[in-house]
């Protein structure tokens, strides 16, 4: 007998390939059921034996669940071939196997593990499972021959009969391991989250995916104090209370289906869509409730962005549909005009058509021009030649060549620069972010009105400003006055020609020098419109 009364058990075998031979390893078996191990006893006393084992076959192995008077040292033995065990014997034939002196029955493998024992007579029957399929051998021992008597053969007889019941349990709970480890292995190989609580409102399972994303590594307690844990709102970024949550409604018997929530984790938020089920057996009682997590961020991301392209792809057609038609038609007007024109007519007459398609020509060149920077800034295809210049010379010069222009509508454009301000910079962007800022000022500021260019620095910065008198921006508009395409309102009721994407590409050259752009009303209520870029030194 093992420690404090517990029998030694019988050395598990495992049939590996050595040979061409099945080989029975030998080595401490698992635990046992006291109800097994009671039932040996009972089997040994019935076969008024010393010894009585009860063996199971699990997959390749031998298991031994109970055992009684078990002598000792089995759990030492080294390898043996499954062939040279008694049970095997009975497991071959399938059979009861009866042997009154185990050292001289020439059924016994001169090998066998028994002759190394003092048990001398055995006593073997199959048992089978409910389909009559042998499933394990029940077996009586004893240290002494003899030649078994028909009521001790019995014995072991009823008793592998009711070790039935045993294989059947083993079997079944056995059979729920795997299912358990499968559907375990199964959940945590998914990306999608997956959260579950029994009837009674005690977590089971949150699988590794959302473990993962909710930087837990186990889930213990209720489901109400589980979903009090979540960094969980609306989409909107209202709270959303533990009562309100998809499981725990679930668990009330409530289906819900396509709830979004954004989780707060890591910094991060992650917008999930969730549905989650009451789980109930077949005849309706309650067993619990899942609740499913899909990851839907990305989703929602390209959504967006479908939306924005949508738009954009709107926006150019509008462009292409009225910016390119103007120039074109106007063109092609003059064009007309010089066709039907008598030959004879004098040049000087003709110099204005000439002017007007030339004015057409040059339009819808900008506007191809500007087409294409903008790919290029997108994509990266066009770098920027970094060299020390003066900013001050690069503002001076954009504004001297606009000041015509300034003339024509009689605005008064001023400009206020350092005598040098020595810049790391793309001196062609510079120019072009100023040039572009300077048009922008210019289309959108009446007949009379001023413009005011301020180049300022510190040791740090690098600030550029560019305020006009003009209409102003609704402060709707204000959030969208550098998207690709965007024109206001003014522009329509004006007829303001542009392409709306001139601060676009502003935007760009800003940000490619590791800047900002901003766009504000004046201070102090004064009417019109700044725009600000600030430049690291």
């Amino acid at each position: 007998m093992g420690p404090e009364g517990e029998p030694n058990r019988m050395p598990v075998g495992t049939v590996t390939s050595g040979q061409g031979m099945a080989s029975l390893e030998l080595s401490p078996a698992g635990s046992t059921q006291n109800a097994a191990d009671r039932m040996a006893a009972v089997v040994a006393r019935a076969a008024d034996a010393g010894c009585a084992m009860i063996h199971i076959i699990d997959e390749q192995h031998l298991r031994l669940i109970g055992g009684h008077g078990l002598p000792p040292g089995f759990e030492h033995r080294q390898s043996a071939p499954i062939t040279s065990t008694l049970a095997g014997l009975v497991l071959h034939s399938g059979f009861p196997v009866v042997i009154r002196d185990t050292h001289t029955d020439i059924r016994v493998p001169i090998d066998a593990p028994v002759r190394s024992t003092n048990l001398r007579c055995y006593a073997g029957f199959p048992i089978r499972d409910p389909d009559g399929h042998i499933v394990g051998v029940c077996a009586a021992m004893h240290a002494e021959c003899r030649d078994w008597s028909p009521g001790q053969l019995a014995g072991v007889d009823d008793g592998a009969q009711a070790c039935t019941a045993f294989v059947a349990e083993h079997l079944a709970r056995k059979r729920e391991h795997h299912q358990r480890v499968f559907l375990d292995t199964l959940l945590d190989s998914l990306d999608t989250g997956v959260a579950a609580c029994d009837a009674d409102g005690r977590m089971v399972l949150v699988n590794r995916s959302l473990r993962e994303r909710l930087g837990t590594e186990t889930v213990a307690g209720t489901a109400g104090e589980w979903a009090a844990g979540l960094p969980i709102t609306d989409p909107d970024g209202t709270p959303v209370h533990p009562p309100e949550m998809s499981l725990l409604r679930a668990v009330h018997g409530e289906t819900v289906r396509g709830t979004e929530r954004l989780l707060h984790l890591q910094g991060q938020r992650r917008l999930f869509r969730i549905n989650s089920h009451p789980i109930t057996s077949d005849q309706g009682q309650p067993l619990g409730a899942v609740a499913v997590f899909h990851d839907i961020t990305a989703a929602h991301h390209a959504d967006r962005l479908q939306q924005l392209l949508n738009r954009t792809k709107d926006d150019y057609l509008n462009l292409v549909g009225h910016e390119l038609r103007t120039p074109l038609s106007i063109i092609g007007l003059y064009l007309d005009e010089l066709h039907v024109a008598d030959p004879d007519t004098p040049a000087a007459a003709l110099q204005p058509m000439i002017t007007g398609a030339r004015r057409g020509s040059g339009r819808l060149r900008r506007l191809v021009e500007q087409l294409l920077d903008l790919s290029a800034l997108d994509a990266g295809r066009s770098p920027l030649h970094w060299a020390d210049i003066d900013l001050s010379a690069a503002v001076t010069d954009a504004v001297d060549h606009r000041s015509a222009k300034a003339v024509e509508k009689n605005i008064t454009l001023t400009c206020h620069v350092p005598d040098s301000v020595p810049q790391h910079a793309d001196h062609a962007r510079m120019r072009q972010l100023v040039t572009l800022l300077l048009d922008n000022a210019l289309a959108y500021t009446a007949d009379g009105g001023t413009v005011a260019v301020t180049l300022t620095s510190t040791e740090t910065t690098v600030d550029l400003a560019v305020s006009d008198s003009g209409y102003g921006i609704p402060a709707h508009e204000l959030p969208h006055v550098f998207e690709r395409f965007f024109r206001g309102a003014i522009t329509t009721e004006l007829a303001i020609p542009g392409t709306g994407l001139g601060l676009t590409i502003a935007q760009l050259i800003t940000e490619r020098h590791h800047g900002t752009i901003t766009a504000g009303l004046n201070p102090g209520h004064r009417p019109g419109t700044t725009l600000h870029v600030s430049l690291p030194r």
